[in-house]
C-alpha cells in the first residue's frame, strides 16, 4: 500500500513494558493538577515522574487543547528502538514473512502518537489520560503482548492499516539477499527518496554507542550510531557491515541511477551509507 494512501490515519501509542506490576490506575483530582501546573509540569508529567527520561517516549501531534497533556513530547527514548523478542510474531505480517522479528513502531509511516513506557501500571494510567484528552482518536486503543515483558499499546486503526502494508521495491529489489542483522537503513518521515514506503529496513541496532569511533574520527566519540549517521547524512540511509552496504549501494544503483550519489564512509569499525 502506498504511503500516501495511509495519510490521515490517526493514533498509535506504543508501550514497551519491562515489568508487570499491577496497581489500580487512577487519575488525580483536579485540585492536585493545579499544584503541578505551577512548576510547569502537567498531569502526564505527574504520571511519568518516577521514570528515567531515557526509558520512555511520548509524542503528540494535534491533541485537542487541554490541561492534562500540554507538551508535544515527553521522555527521551529513541524512536529507532525496535520492539519484539524474536519469538512472538510482530503484528506486521508483511515484515514477518521476509524475516523481521522486531520493528521500531514509530518508523511505520502512518500518522502516529507513539508511547513507550517501561511499567504496566504507569502505562495504563498514561493510556487512560490519552483517551480522556482525545477519546475520538484513541477510542480503539488496545494492548498487544509481544513478550512477557513487552506490551504494545496501539489503536486498532493503526494495527489494521499497518498489517495491510506490503513489501516494497527496497525489500524485493535492493535488500532481498542482504542479511537483516548486518545492516539498518533509517529515513526520517517525509523523505522525498523514491521506493521507500517506511522509515526502517534491517535489524541492526543503531541506538547503541560503538565501542570506538576510531582515532581519526574523534568527532563521533560517545555518539550513538543513529547520531553518527544523522550527523554525516542528515537525510540518513544506513550503517554497519561495509561489505553488505556496498552490495546494498550497488543494488540501489541498479534499481535507479539516481542512487549513484550514495556514499560509504568507514567509521568505528563499521561503515555508514548516505547522501551528502
Amino acid at each position: 500500500m502506498k504511503r500516501n494512501l495511509l495519510a490521515g490515519i490517526a493514533g498509535l501509542a506504543v508501550l514497551t513494558m519491562f515489568s508487570c506490576k499491577k496497581e489500580q490506575a487512577s487519575l488525580r483530582p483536579a485540585s492536585e493538577l493545579a499544584v503541578t501546573a505551577a512548576d510547569g509540569s502537567d498531569e502526564m508529567d505527574a504520571i511519568l515522574k518516577d521514570l528515567k527520561p531515557e526509558t520512555y517516549l511520548l509524542t503528540f501531534d494535534g491533541l485537542p487543547a487541554n490541561n492534562y497533556i500540554t507538551k508535544a513530547s515527553y521522555g527521551g527514548l529513541s524512536d529507532e528502538t525496535q520492539f519484539g523478542d524474536g519469538k512472538t510474531p510482530i503484528p506486521f505480517p508483511y515484515l514477518a514473512r521476509i524475516g523481521y522479528t522486531k520493528a521500531p513502531f514509530k518508523k511505520i509511516w502512518i500518522k502516529t502518537c507513539p508511547t513507550m513506557i517501561p511499567y504496566l501500571d504507569i502505562a495504563k494510567r498514561a493510556a487512560e489520560l490519552i483517551q480522556k484528552v482525545d477519546s475520538k482518536t484513541f477510542a480503539d486503543l488496545t494492548i498487544t503482548e509481544l513478550s512477557a515483558s513487552e506490551q504494545v499499546l496501539a489503536t486498532k486503526t493503526f494495527l489494521t492499516a499497518a498489517s495491510k502494508l506490503q513489501a516494497d521495491a527496497v525489500d524485493t529489489k535492493v535488500l532481498a539477499k542482504a542479511p537483516l542483522e548486518k545492516f539498518r537503513l533509517s529515513l526520517p518521515q517525509g523523505t522525498a527518496l523514491p521506493y521507500f514506503t517506511r522509515g526502517f529496513y534491517g535489524l541492526g541496532d543503531i541506538t547503541q554507542v560503538p565501542a570506538s569511533a576510531g582515532a581519526k574520527l574523534t568527532i563521533y566519540t560517545s555518539l550513538r550510531w543513529e547520531d553518527i549517521l544523522r550527523r554525516k547524512f542528515p537525510n540518513m540511509i544506513g550503517c554497519f557491515d561495509p561489505i553488505v552496504l556496498r552490495d546494498i549501494r550497488a543494488n540501489f544503483v541498479s534499481l535507479d541511477k539516481g542512487f549513484e550519489k550514495l556514499n560509504i564512509e568507514e567509521v568505528a569499525g563499521a561503515a555508514i551509507l548516505g547522501i551528502n
